[in-house]
């Protein structure tokens, strides 16, 4: 249908079929049967005859209208679709756990968008839960989590390590120069992400190993409030080293050391969805992704 309203179109700008073939490099005849064909579709003449020009009538004029949407919503679409091919242009659409979208991806993207200033980001902030979800319905073109499990339907590639760091305030009691047993915490107030998150869990599942009761003083969903609330001697907290490395290096935080347990790491992973044709550029970005977060966490490690 669209090839018949690009010869309509033509024949009625140009005012006559010899001009319209000529434009479309056809034969009049090819060009004639083309508005035929088309006046036979819509059971109605689009023209009345005034000798070799050729005038609209009103169903004519309705379906020049239209026609022309129809072209101009094609070639928008062709344009866009080109984009696609293009791995230098157009947004990539990333959904990222609070951990990453906070502290690893900022410098991450400023760093790629100096080398490819036309590619735009937009990137959505969620649990784990839910940007896999994102990424399942096909929303975002990738996802960046802290905890991922093994899945045919997504490809995971590892970013970095994120090692946990028990943190306190430097005015705290515990001492930040030797070691303590996970099991003396209990004595000591705890700001905690809420009990469903990834993180909240690791914690947890350590106390129930070494039979420490622990003392939850606020909750809450945010790593940056938490950072805070321990600055200001709230209580004790695990965070991910991203989260704390300025603060540490600034004297506004310290780290204590356990001597009985290992806090361990949570992997920064980017996921895509298995067999899905990414655009070219979220294409390029996710090769370069491994080795710009490696590089962004050799800053804190």
């Amino acid at each position: 249908m669209n090839t018949l309203y690009r010869t309509f179109v033509q024949v009625v700008e140009h005012g006559t079929l010899s001009e319209a073939a000529d434009r479309l490099h056809l034969t009049q005849p090819s060009v004639t049967r083309q508005l035929q064909q088309l006046e036979r579709t819509y059971g109605t003449a689009l023209f009345d005859r005034a000798g070799r020009k050729m005038l609209l009538n009103r169903a004519g004029q309705r379906v020049y209208q239209t026609a022309r949407q129809v072209l101009a919503l094609e070639q928008r679409l062709a344009d866009e679709l080109r984009e696609f091919a293009n791995p230098e242009i157009g947004t990539v659409y990333i959904a990222a756990g609070l951990t990453p979208s906070i502290y690893l991806l900022p410098p991450v993207l400023a760093a790629y968008r100096d080398k490819h200033p036309k590619v735009q980001f937009q990137v959505q902030s969620g649990s784990s839960k839910e940007v896999l979800e994102m990424l399942h319905t096909g929303a975002v073109d990738m996802g960046v989590v802290t905890t991922a499990e093994s899945n045919a339907d997504l490809t995971l590639t590892a970013l970095v390590l994120d090692r946990l760091l028990l943190v306190a305030a430097p005015n705290h009691p515990l001492p930040s120069g030797g070691a303590v047993r996970f099991s003396e915490l209990s004595e000591w107030p705890m700001v905690l992400m809420r009990p469903e998150s990834g993180l909240r869990s690791i914690v947890e599942s350590i106390a129930v190993s070494t039979g420490t009761k622990l003392q939850i003083a606020m909750e809450t969903d945010s790593l940056e409030s938490i950072n805070r609330l321990v600055q200001t001697g709230v209580g004790l907290s695990v965070l991910p080293q991203s989260a704390v490395a300025d603060d540490l290096a600034a004297g506004r935080l310290v780290e204590i050391s356990l001597g009985d347990v290992e806090l361990g790491s949570r992997t920064i992973t980017l996921a895509t969805r298995t067999g899905a044709t990414l655009p070219a550029n979220a294409e390029r970005f996710a090769a370069a992704l491994p080795g710009l977060c490696r590089q962004s966490a050799a800053c804190y490690n």
